[in-house]
Order: structure tokens, then sequence, then C-alpha cells
């Protein structure tokens, strides 16, 4: 019998994170909305025009925009050609996504970029959506293990290559799976148009225990044209 595909693996890795998302997302939506209609029953019922109640719903329309921007950040691009990202713009919209997440928002991401990091050649939605589900996948690791020691993630690079690395705390001996059906084969294949390279290693810390890190690596968008102009020679 043969296995999963690529796409029912990753599909499924999405599914799980997105469904906890869009519940979050949906409740946000859900104050959002009752807000503006409170304040647009003040007006019907003729109530004058307070400045503060301006204001009030001037600042509620600014956040439903902005949680709409984020439900459009979401959908799959399988057919979006790449273009030039920054992880500089992506990776805020990351972590607002992971605040959203029903059950694991309430575990803290200590970020390190650098803001010099060159631009990828990337598909914006795909790279997104890989990104926040490796950060759950560590945030749920260290939600399990229960330790104090913080969920990082940080990027920088150089030239011609760009890393981002997640560390999570992880509970005592559990496996890592890098084969097919596994988060690292998923978020590998999803990303596999930007020459993406992900690796699992699991680091044992000084006081013990264990921290589970993945690593993406990715070319820099200078890189992924000089491969572009040589492939076409």
């Amino acid at each position: 019998m043969e296995g999963p595909t690529p796409a029912r693996v990753w599909g499924d890795q999405w599914l799980r994170v997105s469904e906890k998302v869009l519940k979050g997302l949906n409740h946000q939506l859900t104050n959002r909305v009752a807000s503006l209609e409170a304040a647009v029953g003040i007006f019907q019922d003729g109530e004058p025009f307070e400045p503060e109640v301006i204001a009030a719903l001037a600042q509620e329309v600014t956040r439903l925009n902005h949680l709409l921007g984020l439900f459009r950040s979401l959908p799959a691009e399988h057919f979006a050609d790449a273009e030039p990202v920054r992880l500089q713009d992506i990776v805020p919209q990351v972590l607002e996504l992971h605040g959203h997440h029903a059950d694991l928002r309430r575990i803290d991401v200590a970020l390190d970029g650098d803001p010099e990091t060159l631009p990828l050649l990337v598909r914006p939605s795909a790279l997104l959506r890989c990104l926040l589900v490796v950060l759950e996948s560590g945030a749920g690791n260290a939600l399990r293990s229960g330790g104090p020691s913080p969920l990082t993630l940080s990027y920088s690079g150089d030239a011609t290559s760009v890393r981002v690395v997640f560390e999570a705390p992880q509970p005592e001996g559990q496996a890592v799976f890098t084969g097919e059906g596994s988060l690292v084969h998923a978020v590998r294949n999803a990303l596999a148009h930007a020459s993406a390279d992900v690796t699992v290693t699991v680091l044992r810390t000084v006081a013990g225990g264990e921290r589970i890190r993945y690593e993406l690596q990715l070319p820099t968008l200078p890189e992924a044209r000089r491969r572009e102009r040589e492939a076409a020679a």
C-alpha cells in the first residue's frame, strides 16, 4: 500500500494548525462585530455623536480591517508565483497568528531577528504557513515539556542563504521522526519551489533536559536569481 502523498501530509499538518488559529480569529471577529453593532445602536437611538463614540467606532473599524488582513494571509496559494519576500515582514504576521491559536497562544516566543537579512524568492503564503506550522510544533513541545525555557525564533543570513531557527523545550525521550509523513517532510515539500532545506535535531541542555531545534535554510534572492540564470544558460 502506498503511503500518503506530500500534498496530503502537508494538508494534514496545516489543518491541525489552521483550525486552532481560525478558532481564535473567529472569536476576535465576533467581538469586533459586536462592538460595531453596539456603536451603530447608539446612533440609531438618536444619541448625540460624541467624539469619544466616533473615536471608538473608528478604532473598531481599524481592528476589524487588521483581522481581515490576517484572514487573507491564511488561504493556500498553490499556483502563486514565487516573489521577493522579507522575513522582517512575514515573521510579525506569524507571531500574531500564533497569538490567536486557541491552545498554544500562551506559549511565549522570544524573537531574535537580524534586520539586515536579505529577502528570499518564495511564495509568501507558503512561507507564512510553513513558519506557523513549525512554530506551533515547537510551542506544543514547550507546553508538553512543562519547562520554564522559552520557545525561540531567530533568523539571519549571509549573501547566499538565510536561516530560520526554532528552538523549544522537548519532553524527555520523545522520538524525532523525519521520514515521509513527518513535519520536516511536509515543510520541505511545501517549500521545495524555493529550494529549502529543513532539518530537526535534539539538543541536550546543561541542566540535563532536551531541546528540539528546527532549522530552515533557503537561498537569498540574489542567490536564487543567480541559480535561475545558470539554469537558463
